[in-house]
């Protein structure tokens, strides 16, 4: 069976009491909080019965249930899995890339830091498998709004497609060329898709994020109008990006206000809600910061940052290898912590790009650069015991010398990128970016051994491999129309 009916034929998880935490900036320093009661507490522990959904009273249950799928997708859960350990697509971009490092035996994902990603794997397929079900939730749910609500009262129509766009859009950061999105007619009958480009998946999260931003504009309620607009310009930004439009994406960019964040909000009521980045190092000790992984990463460790805040307790922690030094990230310090999953910040770094290459503009690159170090974004700070619970300026970066798109300069706006980014799903695609070739989708043809990490792996006498994304699992090939990745390119 395909991976699409394998997940529709899994029990349904029940929509469980997440809580959705979103702010936005009114004014410069003033905040508002929405949502920040248990949307939904379901009677049945299993099954919300599809009878029920079927009215304008259902809509918070099928958006609680899709929401709590993204999440799943996006963060992971402490829920089943290898040992409690269910990884999204934080853990999965992290290890790839050069933000974490395996910390325990599972071979799966021993060989997933070490660049070598097997398609037979079962983890990797959960990870799939996890984003593939939070595509069709939020897309079933984004049907559903517009069949059963008034799209000028309710947000929930744009919520959905943003989200959908953010599903989309980590298949193509993630993945390699050749994904097939597959559907469900309404008899529950497979439609199986056909692989598409990572041009075509970045293409059709443009398609999701720009109807998201077309019905937040249809929003007669002027605070939820600006709640949701921001959050689809900030899909256009990221995608187009990607897609190589810096220009475009930078004028996306300018639309979102300082101190705009969009979170996910996790709980400590089930193992399903726990946040999985928490369980997956701090409880489960399967996943550790990283150090210039294989020689070319970044310090993390070395080179303390606030932004990016670990520690090691008791001293001499080891991981569940009970060999690898057990270092633990602070950004999300307890099972409910908070995840970012679009915000002003990483607007400012993308008109800080579009300032550096398009404009050649020195003095704008560093302004838009500086710009978040002078009030610290509370929520990077959120549930960090060893930092001020008060903004927390970073001084100001020195201006480098021109030219202004030297490499200095580049180096200098990834790795601003990486630090208020990191553990946010970024990074991965990062380094894609930087190594793909000068001209293509906004790549910078830097040597890839210069990027990413090579040589001798850390443990188990492996070498690094040279995969720069996750392949399409191997269950796919049940899916007459699927063989194998068009393209394994970053």
């Amino acid at each position: 069976m395909t991976v699409l009916t394998k997940l529709f034929q899994m029990p349904r998880p029940r929509a469980t009491g997440r809580r959705i935490i979103r702010t936005a900036a009114l004014t410069a320093g003033a905040v508002v909080v929405f949502g920040g009661c248990h949307l939904l507490d379901v009677t049945n522990p299993d099954v919300v019965p599809t009878s029920v959904l079927t009215t304008a009273a259902s809509l918070p249950t099928i958006r609680a249930g899709a929401i709590g799928d993204f999440d799943l997708a996006y963060v992971g859960s402490g829920a089943s899995g290898s040992s409690g350990t269910v990884e999204g697509q934080v853990l999965a971009s992290g290890m790839m890339s050069d933000e974490l490092i395996n910390t325990e035996t599972f071979p799966d994902r021993v060989q997933a830091d070490a660049r070598q990603t097997d398609p037979a794997s079962g983890t990797f397929l959960t990870v799939f498998q996890n984003l593939s079900r939070a595509r069709g939730s939020t897309e079933g749910a984004a049907a559903k709004f517009r069949a059963l609500s008034d799209t000028t009262l309710n947000s929930g129509l744009s919520e959905m497609l943003s989200l959908a766009g953010f599903a989309y859009t980590m298949f193509g950061e993630n993945y390699c060329s050749g994904v097939p999105i597959s559907n469900l007619d309404p008899s529950g009958k497979v439609i199986y898709g056909v692989p598409l480009t990572t041009v075509q998946i970045l293409d059709t999260a443009l398609n999701r994020f720009t109807q998201a931003l077309n019905a937040a504009s249809a929003l007669t309620s002027a605070s939820a109008n600006a709640q949701f607009t921001n959050l689809a310009n900030i899909g256009i930004a990221r995608v187009n990006l990607d897609l190589g439009n810096l220009a475009t994406a930078a004028t996306a960019a300018a639309t979102v206000p300082d101190g705009f964040v969009y979170q996910l909000a996790f709980d400590k009521n089930t193992t399903r809600e726990n946040n999985g980045v928490f369980a997956g190092m701090r409880l489960y000790k399967r996943y550790g910061v990283a150090d210039v992984e294989g020689g070319v990463g970044i310090p993390w460790r070395t080179s303390p940052d606030p932004r990016t805040p670990f520690f090691q307790s008791p001293a001499g922690n080891k991981g569940l290898d009970g060999v690898t030094p057990q270092f633990d990230q602070l950004r999300y310090a307890e099972r409910d912590a908070q995840v970012p999953l679009a915000s002003a910040v990483e607007m400012r770094m993308i008109q800080a790009e579009n300032a550096l290459i398009t404009n050649a503009d020195t003095t704008g690159f560093m302004t838009f650069l500086n710009g978040p170090r002078t009030a610290m974004p509370a929520y990077i700070q959120a549930g960090t015991p060893s930092l001020p619970t008060v903004d927390q300026p970073i001084a100001n970066m020195t201006a480098l010398a021109p030219p202004a798109n030297g490499a200095a300069a580049i180096t200098m706006l990834f790795s601003e990128r990486a630090h208020w980014l990191w553990l946010t799903a970024h990074r991965l695609n990062d380094l894609r970016r930087l190594v793909r070739p000068l001209g293509t989708r906004g790549g910078y043809g830097l040597a890839a051994s210069s990027i990413w990490p090579t040589g001798a792996y850390f443990k188990n006498g492996l070498t690094y491999g040279g995969d720069y994304n996750y392949p399409v699992p191997q269950a796919e090939q049940n899916n007459p129309n699927f063989t194998q990745c068009l393209d394994r390119l970053p």
